[in-house]
């Protein structure tokens, strides 16, 4: 017995569709390293100090005010020495805040260093440890004149 039937050739994949997708996914990777390293130039951007003509004594008055109903709070303790720090640190960087026009409410204490207010710098690392530690620890009177004095002397 015979058989007249023949192999047939291997199957096998055309190679321009596996091209095609190989291309698109290069394309891809690039275009995703490349857009995160202008998303990275445009986060660096230098904050820009813009002098605003203002009644800084005004400001300076209704800060001052806002510290002594703080330290009433304490001295009643009518809060713990954490929110005691909060209120600190909220309170020094919504004064900056209204005197500069730079929001360093919304910045991390790096940021706070890079715009060289030396005096906020060191009352914002006094305030991390108490104000974030799970058992808050500090002299919250100590940091209270520190704060006041800082308000005082601002120009």
């Amino acid at each position: 017995m015979r058989i007249t039937v023949e192999l047939q050739e291997a199957f096998s994949y055309s190679i321009f569709p596996s091209l095609i997708l190989l291309g698109l996914i290069v394309l891809f990777t690039l275009y995703f390293i490349f857009s995160k390293k202008n998303n990275k130039k445009t986060e660096e951007k230098e904050i820009v100090i813009k002098e605003v003509k203002k009644d800084v004594n005004k400001i300076k008055e209704k800060y001052l005010k806002k510290l002594d109903n703080l330290e009433t709070k304490i001295n009643e303790r009518k809060i713990s020495i954490r929110g005691a720090y909060q209120n600190l640190s909220s309170i020094i960087r919504l004064f900056v805040f209204e005197v500069t026009n730079i929001k360093v409410q919304n910045c991390t204490l790096r940021e706070i260093d890079k715009l060289n207010m030396p005096n906020l710098t060191k009352l914002i690392e006094e305030y991390y440890a108490p104000e974030f530690a799970e058992h808050s620890l500090g002299n919250i009177k100590a940091s209270l004149e520190k704060t006041r004095k800082v308000i005082e002397k601002w120009n």
